[in-house]
C-alpha cells in the first residue's frame, strides 16, 4: 500500500508483476487479497483506491475480481513514450470488502 492516510482511513494499492511468465497464475489477485484483508481488517481502514491504465485490461479485471469499482477516469494522464492514456480510478470500500468475504 502507498500513501497510508490514518486520519482519513485510507490508503492507496500500488502492485506491478514484471515477470511475464509468472501472469495467468493468480499470483495478482492472491497478493491483493491479502493486502485488502490486512488493509480492512489489521488497520481498519474505509477505502482503499489505485489506478490503473486504461489498456491494462487484465489488471482492471483482476481488481474487479477482488472488489474494486471503477470510479472515474483521468483523461490522457499518463504519457508512455509520446502517448497519452488514460488513467481508471478504482476503490473499494470497507462495507463492501466485508460483504464479499
Amino acid at each position: 500500500m502507498d500513501g497510508l492516510d490514518l486520519h482519513d482511513s485510507r490508503a492507496r494499492l500500488a502492485i506491478g508483476l514484471y515477470d511475464v511468465s509468472q501472469l495467468g497464475k493468480g499470483l495478482g489477485r492472491e497478493v491483493i487479497e491479502l493486502i485488502l484483508s490486512h488493509a480492512f481488517g489489521t488497520l481498519r481502514l474505509h477505502r482503499v483506491d489505485l489506478r490503473v491504465l486504461a489498456f491494462n485490461e487484465r489488471a482492471i479485471r483482476c481488481y474487479h475480481a477482488c472488489g474494486f469499482i471503477e470510479e472515474g477516469r483521468e483523461r490522457e494522464s499518463a504519457r508512455i513514450g509520446e502517448v497519452w492514456h488514460d488513467d481508471i480510478i478504482m476503490g473499494v470500500l470497507a462495507k463492501e470488502y466485508q460483504s464479499q468475504t
